[in-house]
C-alpha cells in the first residue's frame, strides 16, 4: 500500500468510482446485501461491533461510505440517530427510500461536512479501499469522533490473502475454479456483477500503524474469512458457526491471513 501519494491519486481514483456506483445504483442491494453469505456476514460483523461497544451509550453514529445503508439502519438499534455519508448520490437516493430515519449526506470523506468531537461511533464498512485516501479518511474519523469514542473498520481486503505464500489462497483458488466449472453448465444463469473500477488492498501491519499514528487506540485487530466464502446451502447452513469457531482459532494461530480486515479502536 502506498501511502504517500493516495491522496494525490483520490480526485481522480473517486471519481472513478463515484460513476461507477452512481451507474450501477439499481444492482446494488443485488450484489452486495441479498447473498446469504453477504447477510450472515453482516449480521457476525454486527454483533462483533456490539461486544466492543459493550453497555456504553451510543447516541450519535455515522456510517462513512454507507452504500444503501444496510449497517446505518442496523446502527439505529442501538443508537438515537444514525449519520450516513457516501460519495454517490444515486445510492444515497436508494438509502434514504429505504430507511427515511436515517441522517443521509453525499459528500466526500476527505472533507467530512460535521463539526469536530460530534460522534460517539464512526464505522467504515467495507469502503476505505475505495477512497484512496487512507490516512486522509482516517484523520477526517477521528476529527469527527469524541474524546474516547468507537471507530471501527469492517472487511477492508487484505493484499497478503492472494499470495503463493498464503496456504488460504490456494484453498480459494480451487474453490472458485469449481465455483465457475458449475457455473459454466448452468441454464439459468444470473446477471454476471459488472467487473468494479479498481480499488487498493492492504498489508494489515502497515494498516494498522497508519490507524495508529493518526491517534486511535487499536482494541482488536484481526482478519476473517481464512476459507473462501460461498453460497453453497450446505456451507451457508454452518457459516456462521464457522465464523465464530475461526476468529477463536485460526486467526490467533494464523495472524493476518484472511481475506478480509478488522479493527476495532478507541480515539485517544
Amino acid at each position: 500500500m502506498k501511502t504517500n501519494n493516495s491522496h494525490d491519486l483520490y480526485p481522480e481514483k473517486s471519481r472513478v468510482q463515484k460513476n461507477y456506483y452512481d451507474q450501477t445504483a439499481k444492482n446494488y442491494d443485488r450484489w452486495h446485501i441479498e447473498p446469504a453469505s453477504a447477510k450472515i456476514v453482516d449480521g457476525w460483523n454486527f454483533s462483533n461491533l456490539k461486544k466492543f461497544i459493550g453497555a456504553r451509550k451510543i447516541f450519535r453514529a455515522l456510517d462513512l461510505g454507507c452504500g444503501t445503508g444496510r449497517l446505518a439502519n442496523s446502527l439505529l438499534s442501538i443508537t438515537a440517530e444514525v449519520y450516513g455519508l457516501d460519495f454517490s448520490k444515486e445510492v444515497i437516493k436508494i438509502a434514504q427510500q429505504k430507511y427515511p430515519a436515517l441522517k443521509l449526506t453525499c459528500g466526500q470523506v476527505v472533507d467530512l461536512p460535521y463539526d469536530n468531537d460530534i460522534f460517539d461511533l464512526v464505522v467504515i464498512n467495507g469502503s476505505l479501499h475505495h477512497f484512496f485516501a487512507v490516512e486522509r479518511t482516517l484523520k477526517e474519523s477521528r476529527r469527527v469522533l469524541k474524546p474516547g469514542g468507537f471507530f471501527v473498520l469492517l472487511g477492508e481486503p487484505n493484499s497478503q490473502f492472494l499470495k503463493l505464500s498464503n496456504i488460504f489462497f490456494y484453498i480459494w483458488l480451487l474453490n472458485r475454479i469449481v465455483v465457475n466449472i458449475i457455473s459454466f453448465f448452468k441454464i439459468n444463469k444470473s446477471l454476471a456483477e459488472d467487473i468494479e473500477p479498481e480499488a487498493e488492498s492492504y498489508v494489515p501491519a502497515r494498516l494498522r500503524e497508519i490507524i495508529e499514528a493518526v491517534g486511535f487506540k487499536v482494541v482488536k485487530f484481526y482478519t476473517y474469512d481464512y476459507l473462501t466464502r460461498s453460497e453453497s446451502k450446505w456451507w451457508l447452513k454452518h457459516y456462521r458457526a464457522y465464523l465464530d469457531w475461526e476468529h477463536k482459532n485460526i486467526s490467533l494461530i494464523v495472524k493476518n491471513r484472511g481475506a478480509a480486515i478488522q479493527c476495532f479502536a478507541i480515539k485517544k
